[in-house]
């Protein structure tokens, strides 16, 4: 085994615990918890067998094995992106009708 897939299966391995802590505090939402520790499985996977990249990248008309890694993680990381996005327009929407209602209570006084 080489030292990066120590490395990246210590981290997944971490990044599991972590999750189930956040779980626990009730920090993480259960699908966001469900989402993250399949993400760590995922790359546990594929760090133990990294040929399984190349039969993904020969199934989607891909050169190598790495490339699909890089799609796939590029892909996820919009979805993130998009995800975190969508939480600030959302919070920026409450924060803006919190501000009405107390300008509106201060008025009222």
């Amino acid at each position: 085994m080489f030292t990066y897939q120590i490395i990246l299966i210590i981290i997944s391995i971490l990044g599991i615990l972590l999750g189930i802590h956040r779980f626990r505090d009730e920090s993480f939402s259960n699908s966001v918890f469900t989402l993250w520790t399949f993400v760590w499985i995922i790359i546990i996977i594929v760090t133990l067998f990294p040929n399984i990249t190349t039969y993904f990248a020969n199934f989607f008309g891909l050169g190598r094995g790495l490339d699909s890694v890089y799609i796939v993680s590029i892909l996820f990381l919009f979805y993130i992106v998009f995800k975190l996005y969508n939480k600030m327009e959302q919070q920026k929407k409450r924060i803006n009708e919190l501000v009405s209602q107390l300008t509106l209570k201060e008025n009222e006084e």
